[in-house]
């Protein structure tokens, strides 16, 4: 059996979907990490829903921790419970295809030894999303790679292998988005291997649970490139040629997100992340 971890939203019908698609293509234990603190109200949905299922795993947990953080404790707890051997983390607002765990576990490297990061090609937006490309002077992220460009699997579905479940896969100073790309940074410069699968085999829905141009989702994904710069360009000179870099890029994408969605949300967001980072 092969393990998955999603981690929970206030959403119990968006998470449901997800659970059944992955015991229907042979996931066990699924283990769900609720982050919704929200006293536990929208769990209490999905443990009458998934009562006397053994393969489904409910954790409470009183307090939002983020994405990274969330996965690692998950990861944490599945370990204490014993389970050992390659697992998957997958996003609440995505569906797996039948198959897919078959292809993503004949993907592993043939050599145990090696820490593996294998990912589905994925549906999103009627587009085909398979390696993606952070440009990390202009903080841009595109299909195709583009100079100055890092590339990286999407932390929307990933199996990982590693002999260590307990400690932290994702750096929990991101609270939300971002985190993938530094994973894959980090994990190439430590020796481990990036596998992408050249089938579709995930829809996701994409920011369903954060919400686009919601105020959370601005805030969180314009402090991500933030935050980047401090993982990928480290102190000194590098870092601040690539904060000013960025800094015009961030303001345009600002500018025309409040003109599409017609609020100042964007705007206000990126004002309050670069005033905290200054």
């Amino acid at each position: 059996m092969t393990a998955a971890i999603t981690i929970h939203f206030r959403k119990p019908e968006l998470t449901a979907r997800c659970i059944d698609s992955l015991l229907a293509d042979g996931w066990a234990p699924v283990l769900v990490w609720d982050n919704s603190a929200d006293e536990g109200y929208s769990l209490r949905a999905l443990a009458a829903r998934y009562a006397g299922e053994p393969r489904v795993q409910l954790v409470a947990n009183q307090t939002n921790l983020g994405f990274g953080k969330g996965m690692n404790a998950a990861l944490s707890e599945l370990e204490r419970r014993g389970h050992a051997g390659p697992l998957l983390l997958v996003n609440n607002d995505a569906e797996v295809l039948p198959g897919m765990r078959a292809a993503l576990l004949a993907a592993l490297p043939r050599d145990s030894t090696v820490p593996a990061l294998v990912a589905p090609q994925i549906l999103q937006g009627g587009q085909i999303q398979g390696w993606l490309y952070y440009q990390r002077w202009l903080a841009l992220v595109t299909g195709r790679p583009l100079p100055g460009s890092v590339a990286y699997l999407s932390g929307c579905c990933l199996l990982v292998r590693r002999t260590d479940h307990a400690s932290p896969l994702f750096d929990e100073d991101f609270f939300m988005y971002g985190e993938d790309v530094e994973l894959s940074w980090r994990w190439r410069r430590q020796g481990g291997a990036l596998v992408l699968l050249d089938e579709v085999w995930l829809r996701h829905a994409g920011s369903a649970s954060s919400g686009q141009a919601s105020a959370a989702y601005e805030r969180f994904l314009v402090g991500s490139h933030w935050m980047l710069v401090r993982k990928l360009a480290g102190a000194g000179f590098q870092r601040w040629v690539m904060c000013a870099t960025k800094l015009p890029a961030l303001i345009a994408r600002a500018c025309l997100r409040a003109l599409r969605y017609r609020s100042l949300v964007p705007i206000r967001a990126l004002a309050e992340i670069a005033r905290v980072a200054a």
